[in-house]
Formats: structure tokens, sequence, C-alpha cells
């Protein structure tokens, strides 16, 4: 008898034993949806991710390329007139060397330079026709001492040469006005050390950047 009895009390300790097992297992398979479904998530947030990078690299790469063709075709118009071509901050930049346009120290363009200017008004007028084009002056890093009295510092000696080249590119060779500005960088903007002659010709210049639609 009591021996029946032992053997219900087992019976009822194993089913009291199973009922938290199972408790607990389903408690478990809760988690375990819960932590798959998150896992799911992170993984078609970083498929979007991943996406959005791999179009962003499309359009880059699309755009260096165009840049790259529009300096290769400026270069070969602009050929043996002294200008060279680059990709300066993701624009096409024509660069002209101060020598080319400007005695020392002056703003007064040279008469040799005019025939290279409208070379390269008409290029402006036609391969980048409805782009405005930034012409800006840059110098070395020698002070202003010839003509002090007119111009303070290189800043202003820059931006009146970016002015004179302007002011022939609108009104002799028929540039819109509403294409153009100018910028005045002084010594700040360097392509070469000016510790010698050659890295101070080389910083003497004047650029016409193309500015991306869009860019300032």
């Amino acid at each position: 008898m009591l021996e029946g009895h032992g053997m219900v009390r087992g019976l009822c300790l194993v089913g009291i034993l199973g009922t938290l097992i199972a408790g607990a297992g389903c408690g478990q398979m809760k988690k375990l949806r819960q932590e798959n479904q998150q896992l799911n998530e992170s993984i078609s947030s970083m498929q979007q991710e991943n996406a959005e990078l791999s179009s962003k690299a499309s359009r880059y790469e699309s755009e260096i390329n165009r840049l790259e063709n529009s300096r290769r075709d400026l270069e070969a118009k602009l050929k043996g007139t002294g200008a060279t071509v680059r990709i300066k901050n993701g624009a096409v930049s024509v660069l002209l060397p101060g020598a080319v346009l400007f005695d020392p120290g002056q703003s007064t363009l040279r008469p040799q330079s005019k025939a290279t200017l409208k070379k390269i008004a008409g290029i402006l007028k036609t391969s980048a026709a409805g782009e405005t084009v930034r012409i800006e002056g840059h110098t070395d890093n020698d002070p202003v001492l010839r003509q002090k009295d007119k111009y303070k510092s290189n800043w202003e000696l820059s931006a009146a040469r970016a002015a004179a080249v302007l002011h022939y590119m609108v009104e002799e060779c028929g540039v819109s006005p509403t294409r153009v500005y100018i910028a005045g960088f002084g010594q700040y903007q360097p392509l070469a050390d000016n510790k010698s002659k050659t890295g101070k010709a080389k910083n003497r210049r004047v650029e016409f950047v193309i500015v991306p639609r869009g860019g300032g």
C-alpha cells in the first residue's frame, strides 16, 4: 500500500518537472525567435547599406571618368598654347603660367597672351557652354614691391590679375558675364615650394576652373 502511494507521488513529481521543463523550453524558443528576427533585421539593414555604397561608388567612378575625359579633351584642344589642364578638387582646371600673361608685378595683360586667351574663351563657349567658370589669380610669396602703393599685398595683385583676364574674356572674347567670376588667392595655394625660382614660377598662375553644377 505504501509502495503504491510512493509510485503515485513519484509520477506526480515527474509530471510537475515535465511541466517546468516545457515552460522553460517555450521561453527559450520565444527568446530565440526574437534574436532571429533581430538578426534578420540587421542583415536587411546591412544589405541596404551595401547597395547604397555600391551605388555611390558607381556614381563616383562615373564622375571620375567624365572629368578625365574632359581633361584630355581640353588638353588636346589647348596643345601648343602653354596651358596645362588638371583635375582640381573635383573640377577641370585650365592653368596658364603668370609669365604668359603678365610682366613681373603687373596686372596688365601682355599683348602676346591674348591669342591664347581667345582660344580658351572659344573653348569655354563651346566645350563648357553653360558652365560657370571661376578665374583664379595666384602668386608666389614674394612681397609686392614695385607697385606697393597700388597693391597692398599679393591678394590684391592676384585678384587684379584675375579681373584683367575676366574683363578681356567678357569684353573682347564674348564670354557671358553671367558665367564667370574671380578669386584672388595670393600666395596661399602654391603648386610648388617657393624656395626656388622654378617653384615660384609654377606658383604664379591664373586658373580657369570649370565649376561643377551646384558647386561654388
